[in-house]
């Protein structure tokens, strides 16, 4: 194994939804930026995990998160060709809002075209094993096949998806004994879905359950919608793997084998017992099972679940985080909690993505300090670009400074991020300015 000494001013820790946005944001504003990811590509949940519908760019009455995400989402359906409709020719129905599709190749490779353009050094299939303090810089030693790689930061920000950096400083973290279901992503396609009759295939999968041919959450969400909304939906985000933790190489080996299994069965079902699918084809099935939740970290401040549904006014709001409550369970497949109005936008404190008592270090997406509930809405894929874009910025303004990331005002950081296309959190309470003797 060889070992690779390097410099840079930040490490981002995962190239996940958070992440990439992160290491974008942070290279543009003129730091050298080090990306780790695990897998082969950026963009996380949204690419290689296949939940390929970004959401929300737009509440129903104006738009709430912009930015390095919407440029690169923007710039991929110009590559496809598509116009992106305008919110004026969008409803918000079943949701608060709509969501947003992204083809998936093309979303990677424009993400991944956009670090290397800003400067960013990539280093793929590669994951962090130790952290140490060396005064105040940070010695980050990864591993990939056939190389260690020591690199010397003054930054770091932590989008792993289940603080693998914050775990290995020893810095506190909360994990839930009752976590959210997790999902493997897959499609059958070619059902004739004129051949089925809601009532019918109802009937035919309430039969299959009752006498063991399918197991509770393979259909996912069994105590909310009929089973046709399954096959609408050729399966994609519709099964569930109860106890999911990919929190490490085992679990995340447990989950997939299972999610493939849940898959097989109910593909093999579906084509041997609905009418209109005997042709149906398993034509696309993503890397690996996906969590919903895991290990969060414990920062300066706690996000709350009254605090998200009554869009708390925060001093030091980086992002809107515009988002119902979405919580999956094992009961009815998942509660769903909407806002009183569409015009309650809450936001995401910069405190929260500060873990606490620490120093050179943030983090991003759904690792957040929050509780499990406010989690269940926050956790949604442009909010957690947003507060990529915005450690991104606050790491880069604090190596350009000289300072500590936690030391960056939180209204500096959405100035520079506003720079680069963001929207300013609608809920910023007025710092108040100390009176003149």
């Amino acid at each position: 194994m060889k070992t690779i000494k390097q410099n840079v001013d930040v490490v981002v820790a995962g190239g996940g939804t958070a992440g990439h946005i992160a290491a974008i944001q942070a290279a543009r504003a003129g730091v050298s930026v080090s990306l780790i990811e695990a897998s082969s590509m950026l963009g996380g949940t949204m690419t290689d995990g296949g939940v390929f519908m970004p959401n929300h760019w737009h509440s129903p009455n104006e738009t709430v998160v912009q930015g390095i995400g919407w440029e690169l989402f923007s710039r991929s359906k110009e590559i496809e060709g598509l116009r992106i409709k305008p919110p004026s020719e969008r409803y918000g129905v079943d949701t608060p809002a709509y969501y947003s599709n992204i083809n998936v190749p093309i979303y990677a490779t424009v993400a991944e075209q956009a670090a290397i353009e800003a400067g960013v050094e990539i280093h793929y299939h590669e994951f962090i094993g130790e952290m140490q303090h060396d005064g105040n810089f940070w010695i980050v030693t990864s591993y990939a096949r056939g190389i260690r790689r020591i690199t010397r930061c003054r930054e770091i920000i932590d989008c792993s998806g289940d603080a693998d950096v914050s775990r290995a400083l020893g810095l506190a973290v909360e994990k839930s004994p009752k976590r959210q279901p997790g999902t493997l992503e897959y499609r059958i396609e070619g059902i004739d879905m004129q051949q089925v009759w809601q009532g019918e295939v109802q009937k035919i999968y309430e039969k299959a359950m009752d006498n063991g041919e399918l197991e509770k959450g393979d259909w996912a969400y069994f105590g909310i919608y009929p089973f046709q909304w399954y096959l609408q939906m050729g399966g994609h985000n519709s099964t569930h793997i109860y106890s999911c933790d990919t929190s490490d190489a085992d679990g995340q080996t447990k989950a997939n084998i299972e999610g493939r299994e849940r898959m097989l069965r109910m593909y093999q079902f579906v084509r041997t017992k609905i009418p209109g699918a005997e042709r149906a084809v398993l034509k696309t099935m993503y890397n690996r099972a996906l969590s919903r939740e895991g290990y969060r970290v414990i920062g300066e401040h706690i996000v709350t679940e009254p605090e998200f549904m009554g869009a708390e006014k925060y001093e030091d709001a980086i992002c809107n985080a515009f988002n119902y409550i979405d919580m999956h369970n094992e009961d009815n497949g998942c509660d769903e909690i909407f806002h009183e109005s569409a015009s309650l936008i809450p936001a995401v404190p910069m405190r929260a993505l500060i873990p606490k008592g620490s120093n050179r270090i943030t983090v991003a997406g759904r690792i957040l300090s929050a509780d499990r509930v406010s989690l269940a809405g926050i956790r949604a894929q442009c909010t957690c670009m947003a507060m990529g874009q915005a450690v991104g910025a606050a790491a880069a303004l604090a190596v350009k400074r000289g300072v500590y990331s936690r030391e960056v005002s939180a209204q500096d950081i959405v100035a520079l991020t506003m720079e680069h296309g963001a929207v300013k959190p609608f809920n910023t309470k007025k710092v108040e300015q100390p009176e003149m003797a």
